[in-house]
């Protein structure tokens, strides 16, 4: 899956699960499954969710509740390198230098 983290106004940090098949200059239209503080929001059927990443989601929004500040950026597979521009694989260089 892709994973995306990003700051919101409303919700503070959100978490984004998305199909791999999913063009990456559309993600932020089609996110399997979200979490934020406020809860786990899913688009489809609920079967359809691998189990892995259910408990992923819930337990970035346990956290988020615990402390909306929490840093969960280390979950994230892809971003953006720039605010309009669409999202890339993070590299192992780029985790290294945050």
């Amino acid at each position: 899956m892709i994973v995306t983290v990003t700051p919101t106004i409303g919700d503070g940090t959100v978490v984004r699960w998305y199909h791999d098949s999913a063009p990456l200059d559309a993600l932020s239209h089609i996110a399997t499954v979200s979490a934020s503080r406020n809860g786990v929001l899913i688009s489809g059927y609920l079967h359809e969710v691998p189990d892995d990443v259910m408990a992923a989601a819930k337990e970035v929004w346990q956290q988020l509740q615990r402390d909306h500040n929490a840093d969960v950026q280390h979950l994230a597979t892809h971003r953006k390198r720039r605010m309009f521009g669409p999202y890339e694989p993070i590299t192992e260089a780029q985790e290294t230098r945050g």
